[in-house]
C-alpha cells in the first residue's frame, strides 16, 4: 500500500532542470544575490529534483552550484540552503558523525535520528554512513558510546525492527508482562536488556497495543515506569521510542519547539529537522509546531549576522 506523502515539499510538475539552473545563475548574478528567488527555487523542488538541478548547473556552467551558493550567502541562511542541497541521508549521517565526534557525544542527536526510523531507513543510513565516513555506523557507536545506552543505539542501528503489519494481541500481552517483570515488577533492580530488546525490535504498530497492555497490568503508563526505573541517556532514548510510537508528528514537533525555545536557537537541529522531514511528514509536524520550512528559511536569512556584499 502506498504511503501518503505528508511533506510540505512535493515534486514540481513539468520539471525543467535547465530552466531551474538558469534561474539559480540569474539569482546570483551581479552584486549580492536574490535570496527570495533562491528560497523559491529550493522549496518548490523535491530533493531529487534539486540534485538534478545541481548536476545540470555543473554541465551548463562548469561550476559547482553549492560552492557558488556558499560564495554568495553566509551565516545560518547559508547552512539552511546547503542542507537543502544535500541529500536527506547524507544530511543525517553527517549529523550522526558529528554527534559521535569531538570531546563529547551528542546523545540527543543520536536519539532523534536512530529511535524513530524504519528498518529500511536504518539500512540506508548505515550504508551512507560507511560510504561517507569510512567505517560502519555500528563500529562508530561501539567505539564512542558505552553502557546500556550504547546497547540501545547499536540495537537500533542494526535494523532489526520488525516490519509494520497486523498487530498480535497475544504477543502484546506477553511483551507487556515481560516489561513489567523486568521493571517495576522485578524483585531486585531493572533488567535494562529486556526493555531494550522489546522496544528495539517490535514494529512501531505492535508497540502501541503492548503499551496499552502494560498499563492494564501495571496501572500506570509505561512512560512513568521508565522514568522511575531508568535515568540519563538510556531513559531519554526509551522515552523517545515511546513518544514516536504514540505520536510521530508530536515527537518531531517537540524537538522542533525545543530548538527555537528559550534564549537561543539551536540552528543545527532546527535546520536538520525541517529539511529531513520536509518530504515525509512536515505537514503534520507543522500543525503541532506552527512553523514551516519556508518561514524558517526566511527567519534564518533575517538573522544572518553579516552580509558579504553589504
Amino acid at each position: 500500500m502506498e504511503v501518503e506523502n505528508r511533506g510540505t515539499i512535493k515534486e514540481k510538475a513539468n520539471f525543467d532542470d535547465e530552466a531551474a539552473a538558469k534561474r539559480f545563475k540569474l539569482a546570483m548574478k551581479g552584486l549580492g544575490s536574490d535570496e527570495a528567488a533562491i528560497i523559491s527555487l529550493l522549496v518548490s523542488h523535491s530533493s531529487l529534483q534539486r540534485q538534478a538541478i545541481e548536476e545540470k548547473y555543473k554541465k551548463m556552467y562548469g561550476r559547482d552550484l553549492v560552492d557558488d551558493l556558499k560564495d554568495e550567502l553566509g551565516g545560518h541562511f547559508e547552512d539552511a540552503v546547503v542542507a537543502m542541497m544535500t541529500s536527506p541521508y547524507s544530511l543525517l549521517v553527517d549529523a550522526l558523525h558529528s554527534a559521535l565526534s569531538g570531546a563529547g557525544t551528542d546523545a540527543d542527536v543520536l536519539t532523534e535520528i536512530l529511535c524513530c526510523r524504519s528498518t529500511a531507513d536504518i539500512e540506508s543510513l548505515s550504508w551512507w554512513y560507511e560510504k561517507r565516513h569510512g567505517r560502519t555506523l555500528d563500529e562508530a557507536l561501539e567505539d564512542d558510546l558505552n553502557g546500556d545506552f550504547r546497547d540501545l543505539m547499536r540495537g537500533l542501528a542494526s535494523g532489526s525492527r520488525e516490519e509494520e503489519g497486523p498487530t498480535d494481541s497475544a504477543k502484546a500481552r506477553k511483551d507487556a508482562q515481560d516489561l513489567y517483570d523486568a521493571g517495576i515488577g522485578a524483585n531486585a533492580g531493572s533488567e535494562e536488556s529486556e526493555f531494550i530488546a522489546i522496544l528495539n525490535t517490535r514494529s512501531f504498530a505492535q508497540l502501541n497495543p503492548t503499551f496499552q497492555e502494560y498499563e492494564n497490568i501495571s496501572q500506570e503508563a509505561i512512560e512513568e515506569s521508565i522514568k522511575k526505573e531508568f535515568s540519563g541517556d538510556l531513559m531519554d532514548g526509551l522515552l523517545s521510542i515511546v513518544k514516536r510510537v504514540r505520536d510521530p508528528p508530536g515527537f518531531f514537533a517537540e524537538r522542533l519547539h525545543n530548538s527555537i525555545a528559550g534564549s537561543g536557537t539551536d540552528d543545527k537541529t532546527l535546520i536538520r529537522l525541517l529539511v529531513s522531514r520536509s518530504e515525509v511528514d512536515l505537514a503534520d509536524i507543522k500543525v503541532c509546531s506552527q512553523v514551516d520550512l519556508a518561514y524558517i528559511i526566511v527567519y534564518l536569512k533575517l538573522t544572518w549576522p553579516t552580509a558579504k556584499y553589504g
